[in-house]
């Protein structure tokens, strides 16, 4: 096939390249560092469109025609995106606490309540708020509380108590993940914990639906909790309403490394596993019944109930965006099955995709969305590729061949969406699980054998209060599954562990991913390998931080010369340490302090001072430090305010500079150069 063959085959494929033009608007919108006016996602639009439609009455009988015609088609779905991620900015955000409150009396209605494990209480979100000393217009619609006496705490009612707030944190590092934003868009605009025990104001006079699932799932812990061992509870109530609060790290922390933590988050696997069980349920049950079957399309009619189940699960599990993504794609695969149509194809995948991304813009800068909508087109589109080959191998299979290929099928769904996955996992996360295929094939047919429909067995029976046989079954099966993660994660070398990756490479690698699975033709994807190479080395020679500095300015950390960091304390911002650990690719090690014998630091009752390649840097803690050590520094960084003195190349940052900026980083290699997380983000309404 020649160049222009191989640009006219695209011709089938245009409509998969929607989404994606429509997702690069809405990341060119994130990208800013600056909020923009209402009015510029509109004129773009309209722009775009006066465009679209001149190009659109041309003939379109050349290459340069029909391409600049399908640039401008692109260009207006991006301007749709950045439009809809400033909408959606309006419709989700919040007010953002200015400072931290408190203690503080607060009035406010709890939303959900979610048990934490151990004795560490509850963790409640609360709604239409009333916060001593808070003007309205500053209030924001929702706060998360911990809660460690919870007597009285219950979705529905109006409860008040003396609150501790702070604003969200925002990333630990310059690049790292921003919890601040992400709670922005949950319309959570300040965490805390309470004083005192919840006081119940009034019950609630009338009930919706919100309210009668958040009681269900109340309910539901608590027969899980009755019934179940405490090891099991806390995975067993994960997987029925979402709530993973209970779970003991160590179980987390093996579901992680094992490579099975996607199995404790309601998305795609959950919700197809959900319609899948009720529509061939249903399906053999009216099968079994000649009158039925005879007469009626006993197969529409299991994709109705299939997906009305499937709907009904979403909604106890909480209803995410991941959950709503999946319940999305499972409802055009039924809505296939219903019209006769191919239930599984790309089309329905971009569909979906275009869908969410309307209605939630901001679910693209998820890893969640990522990583299910790589797994799923990589898995389409690979068995897309290999269906004719497969069906005429499976269609003069015996017996013991269809179980060959139901385990080679297997493998291969654990090897394209583990491949597919991977990439994200070591930029989000910085590990990759080695063991995870063998750990999904084990994992995945137990969760969609046993613990599922266990799961949907004691949903059902529940009503009648005979729910402790399915949740025994369930159980066991979940007892299995943690045996398999914490067998696999112990395993020699089961976790690859990387430093963090720049944007670049994430841009390449995600951009190389799309072109390599929706381009048609091997031109195309012989560039998306290449733009894989190119993502890798820009990986390969990205430069880490070699001082870390926490948002309260408490904690510092240098990389010495053995490419270990080093903290100021071992006490202080726990939560940043690690995470500066895990973005050095160092994930789990103990914390080494200035008190190490091979600490490139040397400290004192005023400060702490060293060499970092070739650089001299400063610790101070008093201001006798700081006049001792101005004219020897090249870099100070103070745990007090310290006077802004820019003499020559000399860096100073103090107590005033973390505040604004937050984290900040400072890499010394050639120069010394300074990011902070306030600098990265910009003026944008999640930001302080």
């Amino acid at each position: 096939m020649d160049l222009r063959g191989e640009f006219a085959a695209q011709k089938l494929r245009l409509f998969l390249w929607i989404p994606v033009a429509f997702a690069a608007g809405i990341a060119g919108y994130f990208a800013l560092p600056f909020e923009p006016p209402i009015w510029t996602g509109l004129a773009a639009v309209l722009a775009a469109g006066a465009l679209f439609a001149v190009l659109y009455r041309r003939q379109h009988d050349t290459p340069l025609t029909f391409g600049s015609f399908v640039l401008s088609a692109a260009l207006l779905c991006a301007c749709f995106g950045f439009c809809a991620a400033q909408a959606g900015t309006k419709i989700h955000g919040t007010a953002i606490l200015e400072k931290s409150i408190g203690p503080a009396d607060v009035v406010g209605y709890v939303e959900s309540v979610e048990r934490l494990s151990g004795k560490k209480g509850s963790r409640a979100v609360l709604s239409g708020l009333t916060i001593q000393r808070l003007d309205k217009a500053q209030t924001p619609r929702k706060i998360r509380v911990t809660f460690r006496k919870d007597e009285g705490l219950e979705a529905g009612r109006m409860i008040s108590a003396l609150v501790k707030l702070d604003p969200p944190s925002g990333a630990v590092a310059p690049g790292a993940y921003d919890f601040r934003r992400h709670l922005f868009f949950e319309g959570i605009g300040g965490v805390g914990f309470s004083f005192t025990a919840p006081k119940v104001i009034e019950a609630p006079e009338h009930s919706g639906a919100s309210l009668f699932f958040e009681h269900l799932r109340t309910r539901i812990d608590g027969a899980i909790k009755e019934k179940a061992g405490p090891v099991t509870a806390g995975i067993m109530s994960a997987l029925i309403t979402g709530e993973r609060g209970a779970i003991a790290q160590e179980d987390d922390d093996a579901m992680r490394a094992s490579g099975l933590y996607h199995l404790l988050s309601i998305s795609g696997t959950h919700v197809a596993l959900v319609a899948g069980i009720l529509f061939f349920g249903v399906r053999l049950l009216l099968a079994a019944i000649p009158y039925l079957a005879l007469r009626y399309p006993i197969k529409k009619i299991a994709a109705v109930f299939a997906l009305c189940g499937a709907a009904f699960y979403v909604v106890l599990a909480g209803a995410d965006v991941p959950a709503q993504r999946a319940l999305l794609s499972t409802a055009l695969v039924m809505l296939a099955v219903i019209l006769d149509r191919s239930p599984l194809s790309l089309r329905l995948v971009a569909f979906s995709a275009l869908v969410v991304l309307t209605f939630a813009p901001f679910a693209l800068i998820g890893v969640s969305f990522q990583m299910s909508f790589a797994a799923v087109t990589a898995l389409i589109a690979f068995f897309d590729y290999i269906r004719p080959w497969w069906m005429a191998i499976s269609s003069r299979a015996g017996v013991v061949r269809k179980c060959v290929l139901y385990v080679a099928a297997l493998c291969l769904t654990s090897i394209i969406a583990g491949t597919a996955t991977g990439f994200f996992s070591l930029y989000h996360f910085q590990q990759f699980a080695v063991y995870g295929v063998l750990s999904n094939m084990l994992a995945v047919p137990l969760t969609g054998v046993v613990i599922m429909p266990a799961a949907i067995a004691s949903l059902i029976l529940m009503p009648f209060g005979c729910e402790a046989p399915a949740l025994q079954v369930m159980e066991w099966g979940t007892i299995w599954m943690l045996g398999i993660a914490h067998w696999t994660a112990g395993l020699e070398g089961a976790v690859i562990h990387v430093s963090q990756w720049p944007k670049a490479t994430f841009v390449l690698f995600a951009g190389s991913m799309i072109l390599f699975l929706l381009w048609e033709g091997w031109r195309g994807k012989g560039v998306a390998v290449f733009l894989m190479v190119m993502g890798l080395l820009f990986a390969a020679f990205h430069a880490q931080p070699d001082v870390y500095v926490s948002e309260s300015g408490k904690l510092v950390a240098v990389r010495g010369d053995d490419g270990d960091l080093y903290f100021s304390s071992g006490r202080r911002d726990k939560f940043a340490a690690e995470n500066w650990l895990r973005l050095s690719g160092r994930e789990g090690e103990k914390p080494k302090t200035f008190k190490d014998e091979n600490a490139p630091m040397l400290c004192d009752a005023d400060g702490c001072r060293g060499e970092i390649n070739g650089k001299h840097v400063s610790l101070i803690y008093t201001r006798r430090a700081f006049f001792e050590d101005r004219d020897w520094a090249d870099v100070m960084i103070g745990e007090i305010p310290l006077p802004e003195e820019r003499q020559g190349k000399r860096v100073v940052l103090g107590l005033f500079d973390f505040k604004d900026d937050g984290a900040h980083a400072v890499y010394l290699r050639g120069g010394v150069q300074v990011r902070s997380v306030g600098s990265d983000a910009g003026e944008r309404p999640w930001t302080k």
